[in-house]
């Protein structure tokens, strides 16, 4: 009984993650350019949910075998590089371009700042 709900619990995991796959590949796909902050963030995620689909296959043993230790966490890992580098590299570029961050703290830009 037990394990036949969480049977159904790890293929109800895989499909959502398979619908939430689908989703985040149309829109990379979608974009209109490899530079744009929406095509990265979806490529992102899209690490991050084979991470994801990875580790359940691997817990469930329907897959991957036991002997590959944490792979879907070494997947997450990866996801989490490309998302650090993904941010160095769009600071990099701003600041080459003299481009001031939405989040930069300016006293001048604020109307009531005291001075």
């Amino acid at each position: 009984m037990i394990d036949t709900a969480l049977y159904s619990l790890d293929v109800l995991t895989l499909t959502l993650l398979l619908i939430a796959l689908s989703i985040f590949a149309l829109i990379a796909v979608r974009s209109k350019s490899v530079r744009t902050f929406q095509f990265q963030i979806s490529i992102f995620i899209i690490i991050w949910i084979l991470g994801e689909a990875a580790n359940t296959l691997q817990a469930s043993g329907i897959i991957l075998p036991r002997d590959l230790q944490n792979f879907g966490m070494q997947i997450h890992l990866v996801s989490m590089v490309f998302f650090g580098i993904m941010l160095w590299v769009r600071f990099y570029y701003s600041e080459k371009a003299g481009k001031k961050l939405k989040d930069t703290i300016d006293n001048e830009d604020r109307p009531n700042a005291m001075q």
